[in-house]
């Protein structure tokens, strides 16, 4: 009995830990390498016909975002330079 709370309560533990890490990113997971600007595009669904938020970050690392942050969204990046 008490192997199986702590296995449930280390299993919970792992799932917050990660769980901060994706919601912070605001990409839904999608990171930026460096020497790349990246765009985001937010959807208001599955479909991707109505546009109601982006995130760009540019390659100095300023960072410009608009709107609502959705998780119908498409992920680009282009070479700095």
């Amino acid at each position: 009995m008490i192997r199986r709370v702590l296995g449930i309560a280390t299993l919970a533990a792992a799932a917050l830990a990660v769980i901060p890490t994706t919601a912070q990113a605001g990409t839904l997971g999608f990171r930026c390498p460096a020497g790349y600007q990246c765009n985001t595009a937010y959807y208001s669904d599955s479909a991707y016909t109505n546009l109601v938020g982006a995130k760009t970050e540019f390659c100095d690392g300023e960072v410009s975002s608009w709107g609502s942050i959705t998780r119908y969204s498409e992920w680009s990046k282009s070479p700095c330079g």
